[in-house]
């Protein structure tokens, strides 16, 4: 395999970037894939550090600050409102930092957790005062049961062994308090690949172990003990807007809206799901 550093000049032709990224993705999601429930932490983390070490033109590593600023501002203004003054904020999968250093001012505390010891690093560079990040298990993240009141999943599920989700939902449903809520955004398997397979495969076969659909996560959660779970209704311009529980459904309308969406043509799919609201996964779930 070539040898990448971070030094530009050895980096492949700029239109040669995204497949052998892609290489490298499919050769580690398949060490990922073919772990056991023993050794899973430590080849997850194993493969992250690998994958920013081995593509160093990474999106993780080169980032835009100012881009992920606004970003992470539009996100916030989303689903701030769901949060409280009181609450203990939990991000699994932090990456960077950006979201929990941005939520961190409508909250208590805040923790971000992830997988990579490099991405904490970076993450703790930016680190506001009431903002922990530590590098741990995504699985069972290593907190007390009934610790937190608010959990973050953004582009995270897509990112776990399928056998693994169903434990992960029920290790999280355990962290909550009473009242508590969770909060999903993952990629539409209907709308997919979202990874960077996409234009090389016709489903993902990057990082993105598996792709859900909104009722498919709907069905999970349920079975984790979440009593309530919701989607947006209106769209994120709206969204931002409103902040407020009249702004969602009950994720079986979601689940019917896919059902219909899913007769249409593959090269269909795309176009319609941004109207009907079902283009990506986002759902919050109640404790």
């Amino acid at each position: 395999m070539p040898s990448w550093t971070k030094d530009e000049t050895t980096w492949p032709p700029e239109a040669e970037r995204r497949r052998e990224h892609w290489l490298v993705e499919q050769r580690l999601a398949q060490e990922l894939l073919a772990s056991s429930p023993e050794n899973r932490l430590d080849v997850t983390r194993k493969v992250y550090n690998d994958l920013f070490e081995l593509v160093p033109w990474h999106d993780a590593n080169v980032a835009d600050e100012d881009e992920e600023d606004a970003y992470e501002e539009h996100w916030f203004q989303m689903y701030g409102p769901l949060t409280r003054p009181e609450d203990v904020l939990l991000d699994i999968g932090c990456g960077r930092g950006g979201l929990v250093n941005r939520f961190s001012w409508a909250v208590d505390r805040a923790i971000g957790l992830d997988a990579s010891d490099a991405m904490v690093e970076i993450a703790n560079k930016g680190r506001r005062g009431n903002v922990e990040f530590v590098v741990g298990d995504l699985l069972s993240p290593p907190l007390p049961p009934k610790s937190v009141n608010f959990v973050v999943s953004r582009q995270l599920m897509e990112h776990l062994h399928p056998d693994d989700v169903p434990g992960h939902l029920r290790a999280v449903s355990e962290l909550l308090r009473p009242g508590g809520r969770f909060l999903i955004e993952t990629p539409s398997r209907l709308t997919g690949p979202w990874d960077i397979s996409r234009g090389f495969t016709d489903v993902a076969s990057g990082f993105h172990l598996r792709e859900y659909t909104n009722g498919e996560m709907g069905r999970m959660l349920r079975d984790a003990g979440f009593r309530r779970v919701r989607g947006p209704a209106v769209p994120a311009r709206l969204l931002a807007r409103m902040g407020s529980r009249r702004a969602y459904m009950p994720v079986r309308v979601k689940a019917a809206i896919e059902a219909l969406l899913r007769r249409a043509p593959v090269n269909v799919r795309p176009k319609l799901a941004g109207p009907l609201l079902v283009r990506d996964v986002t759902l919050v779930a109640e404790r």
